[in-house]
């Protein structure tokens, strides 16, 4: 069951020494939100190189695996994370690079490329001419992000496009998902617990912690809930199935560092 997240804030220092109890941790993040701070547009909030040097010096410790796993191609992680020994999962974990170069699909995308293809040629219709919308045509789903758009525009825009799209959305057995001024259309099968689970399975033996701050992380959480920690970081109480709260992304990064320096 969901709750408020409030009820246990903890401070990194506290949060490292928990899961520092534990011989060996799973550590697996979020990225925007998270590991950055939410910014206007995606392509400007990049990892600061105090983020690059921490995951750098855990992808070194024997007794950590790190994965981060995003909503973003996987390409496009791997352009603003270049970090060797870390995993990288894509498209809220359809897509996951493994350390070596090697990949693992969980999810079969093979007839998904023109039904998203279609849903992002109706969503470009209905951003066409108006300011503060990016549309955007991921691998496996199609985002509008409004974070820039005026809000009464927006909720329109937003509410004709998921009206026009629906029937579709439910024919194909995809689904929306709202986030942070976002919405997405994507694969029911897709979901960041079924990412958390693949490599959960891959270190039985790891502690595993997940750190998230959005709607899409909830499936995360609930994924650790029984056998490991979920840490919320958001700035506000809000319901959620992770246990402990951290409130922004530079407690995630103290968190990492001190890890690191204690591993």
């Amino acid at each position: 069951m969901n709750q408020l997240s409030a009820w246990r804030e903890g401070t990194p220092e506290f949060l490292a020494a928990l899961v520092l109890s534990h011989p060996k941790l799973l550590l697996m993040t979020d990225y925007d939100g998270t590991l950055v701070p939410i910014r206007e547009r995606p392509e400007i909030a990049l990892p600061g190189p105090g983020l690059l040097k921490v995951l750098k010096r855990l992808a070194q410790k024997s007794r950590v695996k790190v994965a981060i796993i995003s909503g973003r191609d996987l390409e496009e992680l791997n352009m603003m994370l270049p970090v060797a020994g870390i995993y990288l999962a894509g498209c809220h974990g359809a897509e996951i690079a493994v350390p070596g170069n090697e990949k693992i699909k969980t999810f079969d995308d093979t007839e998904l490329d023109r039904v998203l293809d279609e849903i992002y040629s109706r969503l470009l219709s209905f951003t066409a001419g108006k300011q503060g919308f990016l549309a955007e045509r991921k691998k496996t789903a199609v985002a509008l992000h409004y974070r820039l758009a005026d809000p009464a525009i927006a909720l329109k825009v937003v509410g004709d496009f998921v009206a026009a799209v629906r029937p579709l959305v439910n024919e194909k057995e995809l689904e929306f998902l709202a986030g942070k001024k976002v919405i997405e259309v994507r694969p029911k099968a897709v979901n960041k617990g079924e990412a958390v689970s693949c490599l959960m399975n891959l270190y039985p033996d790891f502690y595993p912690v997940y750190l998230g701050d959005d709607t899409t992380d909830e499936d995360a959480f609930k994924a650790v809930r029984n056998n490991g920690l979920g840490i919320l970081v958001a700035g506000e109480k809000k319901f959620t199935a992770a246990e402990q709260w951290l409130r922004e992304s530079q407690d995630v990064l103290r968190f990492m560092q001190i890890i690191a320096a204690r591993c």
